[in-house]
């Protein structure tokens, strides 16, 4: 499907050279389709009360109790696969301490193959002795593993910090790989799931090196949230990118990073578009014609030195700046959810609103005001302002 033609000088932007743009997007599709071809898997471990069914529904939309399991895998340790290619599969198990010589082989070549492991802790119960052993099995097949303290809507606002130290402090876990959760909270106290998005972050931060980040991103139930922690990568990568003291060698990188990110997104969608919707959303974010982050841009980097003057097409054969790259990114990021999600629905976002969310998003970035763990209902309050995140300084 074509961008919509209401702005003839879209295609054209001085601050995304088409020919890049197309040449990356060839090597984004060939990056996707070797990467959904990669396996992963996924372990639920937990106590019957930790609410493991609950967070592969939350996550995954999988209702686990409804699925066949993969043949050969036991009572104690069940797996099914999420997609029908069998490529990405998740394990429900109340622990790893009875992989004995005798377990069937299926059961022991999943536990081999374990990429990330959630282990869950029912908050209303605290953290046992028993719980303690079980974790430090699961750790001992040295794959990463993140606490989910659930059910955290049960203990009072105002004693969650000292219970989750207390509770880390138990089970020998430091911050960083603890999250409090809540996936079937009660609805009188939340009205959806608590702690996805930080899940989803952790989870993708573990298998960005091995490539499996978007294998992992494609099957969660919540697209929005899998997107975010991609966002996010790209815009740190971004950043790096933009602080080359290379005029234009930074524009190339950060071009590149924007195009797979886009690509990237519409993977996890599953929504079809091409080189030239890519070319849209980036030319209307980063080259709308006065628009109040482009102006922003322009004014930050002359005055930081880099540019001479002040026309915009300047700013391509300049280094960006790490800010203005990485804000730029996590704004194109938003700017692509808005226009795939209403793709989906049947239309297409006109210039104008691409512009509009992508100035929003990327004033948000730069002020700070959408940080490395802002919660995910925090980001969609930002796509829902009326105007503009930012300064017109």
């Amino acid at each position: 499907m074509a961008p919509p033609d209401d702005d003839p000088t879209a295609l054209s932007a001085p601050l995304v050279p088409g020919r890049l743009v197309k040449e990356r997007w060839e090597l984004a599709g060939a990056r996707i389709d070797q990467a959904l071809q990669d396996d992963l898997v996924v372990a639920f471990v937990g106590a019957a009360s930790a609410g493991k069914d609950a967070a592969i529904l939350a996550l995954f939309g999988v209702d686990f109790g409804e699925v066949d399991p993969i043949p050969g895998t036991t009572d104690r340790l069940r797996a099914v696969p999420l997609d029908a290619a069998g490529h990405v599969v998740v394990v429900n198990a109340p622990g790893f301490g009875d992989l004995r010589d005798d377990v069937n082989e299926t059961t022991r070549q999943l536990v081999e193959r374990l990429d990330v492991a959630l282990y869950l802790v029912n908050a209303d119960g605290g953290a046992t002795e028993d719980e303690r052993r079980a974790l430090d099995r699961v750790r001992a097949l040295g794959r990463p593993v993140l606490v989910c303290i659930n059910k955290i809507d049960l203990i009072r606002p105002h004693q969650r910090e000292a219970f989750l130290a207390a509770t880390l402090h138990q089970l020998g876990v430091q911050p960083e790989d603890a999250v409090t959760t809540a996936f079937d909270p009660m609805p009188a106290l939340s009205p959806s799931p608590i702690g996805l998005d930080a899940v989803a972050d952790w989870i993708t931060r573990m298998l960005t090196d091995s490539g499996k980040a978007l294998l992992f991103a494609k099957q969660l139930r919540n697209k929005a949230v899998a997107c975010e922690p991609l966002i996010r990568s790209a815009a740190r990568k971004a950043a790096l990118a933009g602080a080359i003291p290379v005029p234009g060698a930074d524009m190339t990188a950060v071009t590149a990073i924007q195009v797979q990110l886009i690509s990237d997104i519409a993977a996890v969608y599953d929504q079809k578009i091409d080189q030239d919707i890519a070319l849209f959303i980036m030319g209307e974010a980063l080259a709308g014609a006065g628009r109040g982050f482009a102006r922003w841009a322009t004014r930050a980097l002359k005055t930081a030195g880099w540019i001479p003057g002040g026309q915009l097409g300047e700013i391509a054969a300049s280094a960006m700046g790490a800010s203005i790259a990485s804000a730029s990114t996590y704004g194109v990021g938003q700017a692509a959810i808005a226009y795939i999600q209403r793709l989906k629905e049947g239309r297409a976002l006109s210039a104008a609103e691409v512009r509009d969310v992508f100035d929003r998003f990327a004033f948000a970035w730069k002020d700070g005001r959408i940080q490395p763990g802002t919660p995910q209902r925090v980001v969609e309050a930002v796509a829902d302002e009326s105007a503009p995140a930012g300064g017109e300084e």
